[in-house]
């Protein structure tokens, strides 16, 4: 995937979120990662629009695919991206159990829609563009989704995080060890009322 290709393409101006009207902020951070320019408030700017207290947002699946492609052109503070990446793990867990708990169930239609949201979210040669088809398609789907396409792309990579488990640098070696660690062993959370 040509990074700076996909970060120009990508229409950040249609991902809303609860703090901005847009998402045009990320693409200039996420651009300074790429370059390992970026600071640690950078970081820490990104990731607030990409989860807050386990809440997942319409971006967050591509947040966590940027950070994937930044881990695996060896870019950017790849110990941080491994820390942000188990906290996306850890809300998408949490809120896939609140649907269990809550007995969600997905209709054929969404099972449809994700197939399609699949075809770009989890292609590794994605160029960023979407037409008003697939926006439409994937702003439509159950928040479900969200958290289950976090899941799915963070399983699709774990051997990414295996070998960076292995990294002579203690610090990603750690973060990795942690992330891998959480998704072979996932938080169980009881909702059960006492």
């Amino acid at each position: 995937m040509d990074f700076l290709k996909c970060m120009n393409n990508f229409p950040w101006n249609r991902f809303a979120t609860v703090y901005e009207t847009n998402s045009i902020g990320l693409k200039g951070i996420f651009i300074k990662m790429f370059n390992n320019t970026a600071e640690m408030s950078d970081y820490q700017y990104v990731i607030d629009r990409l989860e807050c207290q386990d809440t997942l947002y319409r971006i967050t699946p591509w947040g966590l695919k940027f950070y994937i492609c930044l881990l695996m052109e060896d870019k950017s503070n790849q110990d941080i991206l491994l820390q942000n990446i188990n906290v996306l793990f850890e809300a998408a867990n949490y809120n896939m159990q609140v649907d269990i708990a809550t007995n969600y169930n997905s209709t054929k239609g969404n099972l449809m829609k994700y197939e399609i949201i699949k075809s770009k979210l989890f292609d590794r040669d994605f160029d960023g563009t979407m037409d008003a088809d697939y926006i439409k398609t994937f702003k439509s789907i159950d928040r479900n989704f969200m958290q289950r396409s976090i899941i799915d792309l963070i399983q699709q990579n774990i051997s990414l995080f295996e070998d960076l488990a292995k990294s002579t640098n203690s610090n990603i070696a750690q973060s990795a060890s942690l992330l891998v660690n959480s998704i072979h062993n996932p938080k169980k959370y009881d909702f059960s009322k006492s």
